[in-house]
């Protein structure tokens, strides 16, 4: 990540296992670098340290992660938006108060129970929204 974007997608192209992609994957690789090269560092850094997170679970968890990453894009804008809110919320809570909130009168008043799910598998397996 040291390298100048140009760089990085100079070695990706001298890489073998890159060249033995089709043409189609080749280029969704690149356009992901690119897209990742135009975020903040911040963000960048975000995007690294999930990655680590993931690398370190077991399969079973790093499935569960993809349905809950599958379902949380599966919702409209604005429920994404809603759900992402309440994670950020809960994220530092400890476990018990977490649970509390998740079935308090005030969660089970303004999210449906498949939101409140997916923020329970989430704050469960310590998973944030990708933006």
């Amino acid at each position: 990540m040291s390298l100048p974007p140009d760089e990085q997608e100079r070695q990706l192209q001298n890489d073998p296992t890159f060249r033995s992609l089709s043409p189609q994957k080749q280029n969704q690789l690149m356009n992901r670098l690119r897209e990742f090269n135009s975020r903040t560092p911040e963000q960048k850094q975000q995007i690294l340290n999930r990655m680590e997170t993931f690398e370190h679970m077991s399969p079973q968890q790093q499935q569960q992660a993809r349905n809950l990453f599958q379902r949380y894009h599966a919702l409209p804008e604005d429920e994404r938006s809603k759900v992402s809110q309440a994670y950020r919320r809960l994220r530092g809570m400890p476990p018990s108060a977490r649970n509390e909130l998740l079935n308090s009168d005030e969660f089970k008043n303004n999210y449906t129970p498949e939101q409140r799910d997916l923020l329970r598998g989430m704050t469960d397996l310590n998973l944030g929204p990708t933006h």
